[in-house]
């Protein structure tokens, strides 16, 4: 608090600011005669002169609902983190005649809480309510927005406001700053009647806000964490190019190591000399469309190269869509069909397994298509239980049911609005959502719960399953008309088992990108180990290569070799014909046409058994891991060791 601030400091004294202000109006001012009180006072009222600010002004300007709603919006973090505080206050001040005001950056009254009768009389008498804007410039020096001015604390009383409307009002208010930058996000404002002017208002207002700016500090550092914990996975999304993630704030949370954001057009939008990013992407708490923050993609001018000799070799013709890459000649037949689809409007069906990269591909029809500038909403319909269904695709009205919002929530429907909407895992909806989503694809309206107005929406539909959803249709659980609409065009990723040319492929993308996420120097693969990854079945597709991948490099340094892949990788594939003493019978050997056997623990070479137990168990010392590593249940595995005597007490 600002000690030296004159209106904190000097008593308040009706009688003396009535003659200060006699002699203002008359032009009878003699400044060597006044205190610093007093010149502080002529020196606001000069300057509310020189805005052409009414002195007479009595009821505040009020904005057009439009403009408070796109406020309201806006502001929505500094709400959230305001009110429940201002709520606990107003009840432990029940009998207090005054009310607690939050507002924004510049004076536009976000929330009143208080005494009743006093919020009328505020709102009645000078228009003192919730979308009417309060900046000096606007309202002459007032509580809210001299605070706003002078960056501090201030107790305007009375007459010392410059108009004569709130001459009746006494407003104490301080600014709520931005914890890291400093910045003014808003002000919070004790405003009660004059002649219940109180010393300890201007103390509230402190408290008030430095317990504001304390939750703001904590809500801000969670979401950093929270950047910097996508910020591996943004990585990967574009392993071509370089990222920059920023806050809410628009500041700098995590770069790419070779990309320099000062260089950067960092205001999204803003004209300016500096590079323009490829892409920007708003980012989100995940589960909710609460938004922490932005992605801009930027363009790498000197990107490092990985030296990858044993992958290279194997790769070619590899061909780019977006951040999707193939060199299967199949699948790149596939994309260019996929192409030609990407400026219309039509509805597209991905069909794949797990990990084969749909919600990629679902990206790069979005990015190249006319929507591109539009958002891309994503959502798990496998990850959403069913009563929760409604309220997220078309979202609810305010107090449509116990726990909801205060303010209501858009849905995925009214986010999309303009972009795409990617449906992963849609055969995973429930019968009467997808009845629901029909009507929306049929009509492009839709009703939020708890209301009874329609609202549009225009989003374009893609969707993702890995089921076969012809036999969901037979079985029920999939409405017919509702599949041909989603698949007015339909495609199949094939899984990287029927597709091994990409495996070399996959592993190099994946290399350069987690060197660059974990800041490794170029890193190696041995041909041994090559082998065995391009002759593994990957039931994970994509995914667990990843996951594969990066625990290679950080356990082989850089450099990655047989032992550095697990067991599960390494025991699936051996030479043929080779021979075991105690049946004499060979084990079997890969086959050209179907690719390597995969061993697994329930075969009926008792050696070979007892070998992949007693290794596996070695390796992991966790009974779960070793189990998962050999393909098996615990109890299968526990009962293997049963059988041949081995205690996996031993070795965990």
């Amino acid at each position: 608090m600002a000690l030296l601030n004159p209106y904190i400091t000097y008593p308040k004294d009706c009688r003396k600011v009535l003659k200060l202000r006699d002699n203002f109006e008359t032009g009878r001012i003699a400044d060597d005669r006044l205190d610093p009180y007093e010149k502080t006072l002529v020196q606001d009222w000069l300057r509310c002169r020189t805005l052409g600010i009414d002195s007479g002004m009595r009821d505040g300007v009020i904005l057009p609902d439009a403009e408070y709603q796109a406020i309201l919006k806006n502001n929505c973090f500094i709400i959230d983190k305001s009110e429940p505080i201002l709520n606990k206050v107003s009840h432990l001040l029940a009998g207090v005649p005054g009310i607690l005001i939050l507002t924004d950056n510049q004076g536009t009254i976000l929330y009143i809480v208080g005494d009743p009768s006093v919020r009328m009389r505020a709102a009645d008498e000078s228009g003192l309510i919730e979308g009417s804007c309060w900046l000096e410039s606007l309202g002459g020096t007032n509580g809210i927005g001299t605070a706003i001015a002078q960056k501090e604390a201030v107790h305007i009383y009375a007459n010392e406001h410059f108009c004569e409307g709130w001459h009746k009002w006494s407003c104490a208010a301080t600014p709520i700053l931005d914890p890291f930058s400093q910045e003014i996000l808003g002000v919070v404002d004790f405003t009660t009647f004059d002649k219940d002017y109180r010393e300890d208002a201007l103390g509230l207002t402190y408290s008030l806000s430095g317990h504001i700016m304390a939750e703001l500090r904590l809500q801000l550092e969670l979401e950093r964490m929270q950047l910097i914990h996508g910020y591996s996975d943004y990585s990967s999304r574009f392993p071509s190019d370089g990222i920059i993630i920023l806050d809410r704030m628009g500041r700098v949370v995590r770069s790419s190591p070779d990309i320099d954001p000062d260089n950067c057009d960092l205001q999204l939008g803003g004209k300016s000399d500096k590079e323009q990013p490829k892409k920007v992407q708003q980012l989100y708490i995940p589960g909710t469309e609460r938004e922490i923050g932005s992605l801009l993609v930027v363009g790498r001018k000197n990107s490092p190269v990985i030296s990858l000799p044993a992958v290279s070799a194997r790769i070619r013709c590899v061909s780019r869509f977006g951040e999707f890459a193939t060199a299967n000649e199949n699948l790149k037949q596939i994309m260019e069909r996929v192409s030609k689809v990407v400026s219309s409007e039509i509805n597209v069906l991905l069909i794949g397994e797990t990990g084969t990269g749909k919600e990629i591909v679902a990206n790069f029809i979005h990015n190249q298509s006319k929507r591109s500038s539009g958002p891309f909403v994503a959502v798990n319909c496998g990850a959403i239980s069913k009563e929760l269904f409604e309220s997220k695709f078309f979202g609810y009205e305010r107090g449509a049911f116990t726990g909801a919002d205060p303010r209501g929530r858009k849905g995925l429907f009214e986010c999309a609005n303009g972009g795409t909407l990617f449906l992963d895992e849609v055969g995973e909806m429930p019968l009467d959502i997808q009845a629901a989503l029909l009507r929306v694809l049929e009509t492009g309206r839709f009703t939020q719960v708890g209301s009874d107005k329609e609202l549009c929406t225009d989003c374009r539909i893609i969707a993702a399953t890995n089921r076969t959803l012809s036999d969901e249709i037979e079985r029920g659980t999939f409405r017919s008309d509702l599949y041909y609409r989603l698949g007015v065009a339909k495609f199949d990723i094939p899984p990287l088992r029927e597709r091994r040319e990409d495996i070399p492929v996959l592993i190099q993308l994946t290399m350069v990108s987690l060197c660059r996420k974990h800041d490794m120097a170029p890193a190696t693969i041995t041909p041994e180990a090559m082998d065995l990854l391009v002759g593994y079945s990957w039931p994970g597709n994509g995914r667990e290569i990843r996951n594969v991948i990066e625990s290679a490099l950080i356990c082989g340094a850089g450099a990655i070799t047989e032992q550095d892949l697990p067991m599960n990788i390494t025991s699936s594939q051996r030479p043929a014909a080779t021979r075991v003493p105690e049946t004499g019978k060979p084990y079997p050997g890969p086959d050209s046409g179907s690719g390597p056997v995969d061993f697994r623990i329930d075969t009926n070479i008792s050696q070979r058994e007892v070998h992949l137990i007693v290794t596996t168990l070695e390796k992991y010392r966790d009974i779960a891991l070793a189990s998962e590593a050999l393909g098996v249940s615990r109890a299968t595995f526990y009962r293997k060791c049963k059988a041949h005597g081995v205690t996996p007490s031993e070795y965990t």
